[in-house]
C-alpha cells in the first residue's frame, strides 16, 4: 500500500515532460529486458507497449495537442513513424532495430529530462535524469 500511494503522489508531481520520460525510460528497460531474455511473450509485450507510446505521441502532435517548435515536432513525426514501421521487425526480435528503440527511447527520455532554455522549471523540480541499463549484444 506504501507503495501505491508513494507511485500516486509522484504521478500527481510530475510535469508532462517528466512523465513522458518515464514512459520512454520504461518502454526502453522492457525492451532491453526482453531482448536478453528471449521470451516471445515479453518481446511482443514490450515492443507493444513501445509502439502503443509512440502511437501516442504521433497522435497528440498530429491532433495539435502539444505546443512545439516545427523542427521539434517534425523530428518527433519522423521518430514515431520509424518506431512504429520498425515494430514489425521489433516483433521478430531483429537485434540491431531493438537496440534502435532503446537508445531512441534513451536518449528522448534524457532530452525531456533537462531543463529547457528559458523555462522557470529548475532541474531540481524534475529530478535526475534516468538511468536505462543497456547491454549491447553486439560483439
Amino acid at each position: 500500500m506504501t507503495v501505491n500511494a508513494y507511485d500516486q503522489t509522484q504521478r500527481d508531481m510530475s510535469t508532462g515532460r517528466a512523465v513522458e520520460a518515464r514512459a520512454l525510460t520504461r518502454c526502453a528497460m522492457a525492451l532491453n529486458d526482453a531482448m536478453a531474455s528471449k521470451d516471445p511473450d515479453a518481446l511482443y509485450e514490450a515492443v507493444r507497449l513501445n509502439y502503443r507510446l509512440w502511437l501516442l505521441f504521433y497522435s497528440e502532435i498530429e491532433k495539435n495537442q502539444v505546443e512545439l517548435p516545427q523542427p521539434v515536432r517534425n523530428n518527433v513525426l519522423a521518430l514515431a513513424s520509424y518506431v512504429v514501421n520498425s515494430s514489425t521487425r521489433a516483433f521478430a526480435g531483429e537485434v540491431k532495430v531493438l537496440e534502435t528503440l532503446i537508445n531512441i527511447n534513451r536518449n528522448i527520455a534524457a532530452g525531456l529530462m533537462e531543463t529547457p532554455p528559458g523555462s522557470t522549471e529548475s532541474a531540481s523540480n524534475s529530478g535526475p535524469a534516468p538511468q536505462v541499463p543497456f547491454q549491447s549484444t553486439m560483439a
